[in-house]
This record gives structure tokens, C-alpha cells and sequence, in this order.
């Protein structure tokens, strides 16, 4: 069963009963979720009263909890410490990775990501595909050569929806869809990293000091493309916005990437439950030591 993915907006209470997630809100609104349906709970303002059961619950159940500040993008996580049985196994083993090894991964991850843009282009009628599928024969361990952001450049300039488009957070529509899109799917990697006994603050490529989130940041390249069919689609709800914000509808939209169909390890999954396949795969890369990730393509 795909878990389930809960956004609340509007005021109110959260609390916790006989394990049921229970919703009081301001307005008379009474709604119950079973804790062990859940997957992701998104509080979107900050006049939602949340119980500190309610809170242990979720965690218990590996329900990613995900508060957004005040311009609505997604801000703190809570992740629970306990997700994984053999967690220090496996944390010890990505630690103690070796740059080669280490740079093996991120190659396959910027292929992924490359061929994975390189068919939503196609699958768009954009130009472009042809020489980001080159430019993922061309990556090398590591990537040396930076094709990840050569491809980056060739990407948005085929998918832009107007020529002075560039891809900033502080920019222009589509990008404040596209920074809660990549929220979202960040949390929802975190999620399953964690509950594969692996530690978020170890990244494969990316390197921070006051980033807890850099292996997320690595694996969920890969995904991006994923995101980027529900703004750029012809049909996306959130390809424009009449007042350049971000509306229910926009990110009810933006939310439902996590249950889109992706094909993962030859199987067809729900980006969820593939997400969890390549968190899995992961760990068993760095146990194991081999570079064999499993990553997502879009279905052919």
C-alpha cells in the first residue's frame, strides 16, 4: 500500500487517538488518518497546533513530518532516530566509503539524472535530448567534467517557459513551483535514506558543513525530472500561476509527484516506493562495496 501523503493549511489541532492522527480544525472540520497509513505529513501554516503524542507517534510509524515557514516552502523535518534496525552497521560502512567509491556512485546518479531529463524532453517535444543522452555517455567518475551542470543548461533552456527564464530560487515563475516540488521530493528522500539505516549528513558529491541533508541532496537528483513533468507539462497545473504564487491546487499537484509511476529495477513503482528501492540499494552499495545504486528512468 502507497503511504499515504497529508498537507494541512488551514488552523487548527493535531492530536493522537487509540493511534488514529486526529484533525480539529478552527473552522468545525473533524477528520482521523490511521498513523500506519501515514507517509508524510506537510503543516503548511503555523497555526496548527501539533501534540507532542501526536509527534511520537509519527515518528514510530517513519512518518516524515514537514513544517513550512512563511513563504510556504517546506522548512525542518523531523526524522525519527530509530528507523533502522541495523542502522550503525550500515552508517559505519557509508562512512568509511572511499572517494573512488564514492565517485563511482555519483556517476551513475548524474547519468540517471541526464537521461531521465534527456526523456522528459522527448517525451515533450523539446529539443535537447539527443545531446543530454551524450553528455551521459561522456560522465566519467566523479564527474570531472561538471556534465551535470552542462546538462543543466541545455535542460532548462529547452524547457523554459520564456526565453529570460533562469533557474533561481528568487526568480521568476515557474520557480517558486519548482523549489516546493524539490522540497517535497527532499523530504520524501530523507525519509527513505533514513529508513534504510543511512546517514543524511554523508553525502556522495555534495559537501556542506551547515547542510544535514547532503546524501538526500545527492540521491534525489536522479528524481528531479520527475518533479519537473508536474510544472513544465503542458497540462501541469503548475506551469503558470496568475499571481506568480503558489495555490492549494498548485501544491496539492506538486505533492501528487510522490505517487507518480516511474520504472525502477525493470518494475514499474510509485515514486515512493521506488525512492525506498534505491535508498535500499544504497546501503548495499556501501556493505557490500559495490557501485551497483538502483536509480529511476520514466517508463519507456
Amino acid at each position: 500500500m502507497i503511504a499515504k501523503t497529508l498537507a494541512f493549511g488551514s488552523p487548527g489541532k493535531l492530536s493522537l487517538k487509540d493511534r488514529q492522527l486526529v484533525y480539529d480544525g478552527e473552522d468545525g472540520v473533524h477528520r482521523t488518518f490511521p498513523v500506519e497509513d501515514l507517509g508524510f505529513v506537510f503543516i503548511e501554516t503555523g497555526r496548527v497546533l501539533v501534540t507532542s503524542a501526536c509527534l511520537q507517534a509519527l515518528s514510530e510509524a517513519n512518518v516524515a513530518v514537514v513544517v513550512c515557514g512563511p513563504s510556504h516552502l517546506p522548512q525542518a523535518q523531523l526524522l525519527p532516530f530509530e528507523a533502522n534496525a541495523t542502522m550503525q552497521e550500515t552508517a559505519e560502512a557509508q562512512l568509511e566509503a572511499t572517494p573512488a567509491a564514492q565517485g563511482r556512485l555519483w556517476k551513475r546518479i548524474v547519468q540517471a539524472k541526464l537521461r531521465n531529463q534527456a526523456a522528459l524532453l522527448s517525451a515533450l517535444g523539446q529539443p535537447g535530448g539527443g545531446r543530454l543522452e551524450n553528455l551521459a555517455s561522456a560522465v566519467k567518475n566523479g564527474d570531472p567534467a561538471n556534465c551535470e551542470a552542462q546538462g543543466a543548461r541545455i535542460y532548462f533552456q529547452s524547457l523554459a517557459p520564456t526565453a529570460d527564464f533562469r533557474r533561481n530560487p528568487d526568480g521568476v515563475w515557474p520557480n517558486a513551483a519548482l523549489d516546493y516540488g524539490y522540497a517535497v521530493l527532499r523530504a520524501a528522500v530523507a525519509r527513505a535514506l533514513v529508513g534504510s539505516g543511512l546517514v543524511c549528513f554523508r553525502g556522495i558529491h555534495h559537501h556542506n558543513r551547515y547542510n544535514p541533508f547532503c546524501l538526500a541532496d545527492d540521491v534525489m537528483e536522479a528524481y528531479r525530472p520527475f518533479v519537473d513533468q508536474f510544472v513544465f507539462g503542458p497540462d501541469a497545473p503548475a506551469r503558470s500561476s496568475p499571481d506568480g504564487k503558489l495555490t492549494p491546487p498548485i501544491k496539492a499537484a506538486l505533492l501528487s509527484c510522490l505517487t507518480c509511476d516511474v520504472a525502477i529495477g525493470g518494475l514499474k513503482r510509485p515514486l515512493m516506493i521506488a525512492l525506498s528501492s534505491t535508498s535500499a540499494s544504497l546501503a548495499r552499495c556501501y556493505l557490500e562495496k559495490t557501485p551497483d545504486i538502483s536509480l529511476p528512468a520514466f517508463l519507456p
